[in-house]
């Protein structure tokens, strides 16, 4: 999301299908590669339901004007609907006297970073932008293929979905698009990242499951406080830098507890 700090005129709706461009691109090399260039529905429909928690989440800064809390209440809520959906749909079998208080920790970290309280009907964006990025894998899951089977359709289904989006929006005259282009060439390398990224998110819901392997891959809300304090400059005050490192501390200690959960 860098992209979008370091070039503020960029908007959000040109930086999705942007970014789309990236992860498409190297999905196909790595495809060509490993000789897995190939569709099926399963990718596409996960595509489809990623873009849409992408849509919400982006709505979801323009309209609650709380560009710091939609995150931390988006992240909090796929955290927990994720631990939920592979414990109560995928029957995992977790340590819960472990994963409990994980949860509740990283959920308490979290909720010291958000500069205010959730309000349900002003923040159901958000709200809703975690709950589809905590089960948009569920298809996936319940397909039981392999994630390189999944992988290149997963990244199509996002290419095609954002881009129509986009057009559609556009032409209502619904958002801008603002091509910048320093922007679009970054934007094109965070896809490559997040396409790197995805590779070791599916890594880890393979080795560890879906209720404790998830959660830990959407602790990316550290990196993302690193980038903001030492590269551009957020928090400068003392006591802003001790409240995120106390509350990244309680995160980390709930995300140790977490993998001490796997039975």
């Amino acid at each position: 999301m860098a992209p979008l700090k370091k070039w503020p005129l960029f908007s959000s709706w040109t930086f999705l299908p942007v970014l789309s461009w990236g992860l498409f691109i190297s999905a196909n090399v790595v495809g060509w590669f490993t000789d897995t260039i190939h569709l099926n529905f399963i990718g596409l429909l996960c595509g489809f339901i990623w873009v849409g928690g992408g849509a919400l989440c982006f709505w979801a800064v323009q309209k609650e004007q709380d560009l710091a809390g939609t995150g931390v209440r988006s992240m909090g809520i796929s955290i927990l609907t994720s631990f939920l959906v592979g414990v109560f749909l995928f029957k995992e079998s977790t340590l819960l006297y472990f994963s409990i208080p994980a949860i509740l920790a990283i959920l308490l970290g979290l909720s010291l970073l958000a500069p205010q309280g959730i309000h349900f009907f002003r923040n159901w964006r958000s709200l809703a932008a975690g709950a589809i990025f905590g089960s948009y894998l569920i298809p996936y899951q319940l397909s039981e293929m392999n994630y390189m089977d999944f992988i290149y359709p997963f990244s199509t289904g996002i290419f095609i979905t954002s881009h129509l989006l986009i057009f559609v929006l556009y032409k209502k005259r619904a958002i801008q698009i603002t091509p910048i282009k320093g922007a679009i060439f970054a934007t094109m390398g965070a896809g490559v990242l997040w396409m790197v990224g995805t590779h070791g998110c599916f890594w880890a819901l393979n080795g560890l499951g879906y209720a404790i392997g998830y959660p830990l891959t959407q602790l990316n809300l550290l990196v993302n406080l690193m980038w903001g304090i030492i590269i551009f400059k957020e928090y400068p005050t003392a006591k802003e830098r001790l409240k995120i490192v106390f509350a990244a501390m309680i995160i980390l200690i709930g995300a140790l507890f977490l993998t001490l959960a796997r039975a």
